[in-house]
């Protein structure tokens, strides 16, 4: 066993489990305003998608806006936010490629999403129906579904391209001199929020760190 197996092994308890997803990495998207640095940012008003990335963009000088995603094309077409923060399967998805025409491309976040069931009507199946559940679920099913998003992000970045938007790519922001002040200070403010609570956010954290890095073996 591994030090991260384990780590949130209670978190879903009450519930059955199926799945666990990441959508892809985030990017910065804006309308006639290329982000190289956080300096460029300063003043913006940026939709975002978290808690934490709210604090990132905030410790870059911008302004994070709170609003569920289906606002943003209207919130863009009327000068409400100046960018947001997204995947890229949603630019295509909410059409926000008709107004977006610049686009950063920096692994700030990780949207994730959990499937899961009733826990009572999953333990009330008889033992063929749950076989069936159990054997379409787990990491299969997570890995099926990411790659989903994979074809679809790719489709809406290529789109872009073809589309003449300006790309900025910043692979590795936690070693850019610009970038990772913003990042750190961003993650730290979270973590100490949840510190706060009572919970060893820290640990959790450098346990998250510590099985990202395994996935990459």
């Amino acid at each position: 066993m591994t030090t991260t197996e384990g780590v949130i092994k209670d978190e879903y308890e009450d519930t059955h489990l199926l799945a666990l997803i990441g959508t892809g990495q985030g990017a910065l998207h804006t309308v006639d305003k290329p982000i190289r640095t956080p300096a460029d940012m300063k003043g913006l008003r940026i939709r975002q998608p978290s808690a934490v990335a709210s604090h990132i963009i905030e410790a870059t000088g911008a302004a994070p806006v709170g609003m569920p995603a289906s606002d943003t094309y209207t919130s863009l077409q009327r000068g409400v936010i100046d960018g947001l923060s997204f995947t890229w399967q949603p630019i295509q998805a909410f059409r926000l490629d008709e107004l977006i025409n610049t686009h950063t491309n920096i692994p700030f976040y990780n949207s994730t999403f959990v499937i899961s069931m009733n826990k009572d009507k999953y333990n009330s199946l008889p033992d063929d129906l749950k076989k069936v559940i159990d054997d379409n679920s787990g990491a299969d099913l997570a890995a099926h579904i990411s790659k989903v998003f994979d074809v679809s992000n790719a489709k809406a970045m290529d789109a872009a391209k073809a589309k003449g938007d300006i790309m900025i790519d910043i692979p590795d922001p936690l070693n850019d001199p610009d970038w990772r002040g913003p990042l750190m200070e961003g993650s730290q403010h979270y973590l100490d929020e949840v510190n706060a609570t009572g919970l060893d956010a820290d640990n959790v954290y450098e346990k998250a760190k510590a099985a990202s890095s395994a996935c990459m073996v």
